[in-house]
């Protein structure tokens, strides 16, 4: 129970802005249920017991954690798009800041009066995770996110490792929740924002139009770098990919589905998916048959869509896929319910105009 201890000793004093309840409280009512550092099968949980659950987690805040518990091998890179910005007063400041990390501030033309910061080569640190709250309130204070704002998260490789089944597993998995995906990406906003079509398409169609033309079972990982390569405006850019032997952490796997944010907790959160995704593709736990048996069921309800009623169909929300893959690629409970939450936000849909939902972090 170390991690519940810590959490509450991290939080008690802080309380909900506009509201009298204690943190703390919330916290306690959360894991009457579920110990944080159990990894229950959320998914098995009876009607009474799961519907309890999903109540406390809406009243649940999510805060920046000091760290994922990645291993170091795991590298991370950074795209923060924002809008109407200005940028002179941001590069004075990042330059005053003193970041050991070097984060580069650059024009950005597909936006809005834009710009763009990049990070260093990132590890799962507590002083990395500063860094990044700290950026993200200089560029609050001096910009917005906009419709076209995008939040790109580069994987380094060596995370999926270089056998041709984890990279199948990985589109296998990608494709068969890939609407999970859409709307967890969302961050605080229930829908894709307006360049999502132009900058970050959806890529389910194409992962089965692979599978068809070349048998599953003979597909290598350089087949997959192939078939994608030549466009990388889509939700997963493969073109970073350039060599596949030893360790390089150059080489990295970028996701361009999330919308954009300033805020350090959703950016964390998207980060610890897609390194989840990547670790349950090469892992000895991987189930193929749950993840077909998705795939030949969203592939009735998706494929045949033209990409605008796909977008708009992965804002509604699906409860029992959600469970089944946080169920799959999450080891503990804590991962599970920052998972849920996000992607739930107020149990709220719109498919039509970009909103945001009512905040569910605090930093």
């Amino acid at each position: 129970m170390l991690l519940y201890s810590g959490l509450k000793g991290n939080i008690i004093i802080k309380m909900i802005k506009g509201d009298n309840v204690i943190l703390e409280e919330r916290i306690d009512k959360l894991f009457k249920y579920i110990s944080p550092i159990d990894n229950d099968k959320l998914s098995k949980l009876n009607k009474t017991d799961l519907c309890e659950l999903l109540k406390n987690i809406q009243s649940y805040y999510l805060k920046l954690r000091n760290c994922l518990g990645f291993d170091n091998y795991v590298t991370i890179g950074l795209e923060i798009e924002f809008e109407n910005s200005m940028n002179e007063i941001i590069k004075k400041k990042l330059k005053e800041s003193n970041f050991k990390n070097h984060w580069d501030l650059k024009l950005d033309g597909t936006l809005n009066n834009g710009g763009e910061i990049t990070s260093d080569i990132l590890f799962d640190t507590k002083e990395n995770w500063d860094e990044l709250k700290k950026i993200c309130s200089i560029v609050k204070e001096n910009a917005m996110i906009g419709k076209n704002s995008g939040a790109h998260i580069h994987i380094g490789t060596q995370v999926l490792g270089d056998k041709d089944e984890s990279w199948k597993n990985f589109l296998s998995l990608w494709e068969a929740y890939e609407n999970i995906i859409y709307r967890f990406s969302y961050g605080e906003y229930l829908n894709a924002r307006d360049g999502m079509l132009l900058y970050s398409k959806t890529i389910s169609k194409e992962i089965n139009e692979l599978y068809k033309k070349i048998n599953k079972k003979d597909i290598t990982k350089e087949d997959i770098i192939e078939y994608f390569k030549g466009d990388r405006n889509q939700a997963i850019n493969f073109e970073n990919v350039v060599e596949f032997y030893g360790i390089s952490y150059f080489n990295t796997i970028e996701f361009r589905c999330p919308n954009g944010t300033l805020n350090p907790v959703i950016w964390q959160n998207n980060v610890n998916l897609f390194v989840n995704l990547l670790k349950y593709s090469k892992s000895n736990t991987y189930n193929a048959d749950i993840i077909k048996r998705r795939r030949i069921i969203n592939g009735d309800k998706f494929i045949n869509c033209n990409p605008r009623t796909t977008l708009e169909l992965y804002s509604n929300i699906y409860l029992e896929q959600a469970l089944e893959l946080c169920d799959m690629i999450f080891n503990n409970n804590i991962d599970k319910i920052y998972f849920l939450r996000q992607y739930l936000k107020s149990y709220q849909t719109n498919n039509k105009e970009l909103s945001k939902v009512k905040t569910f972090t605090i930093y």
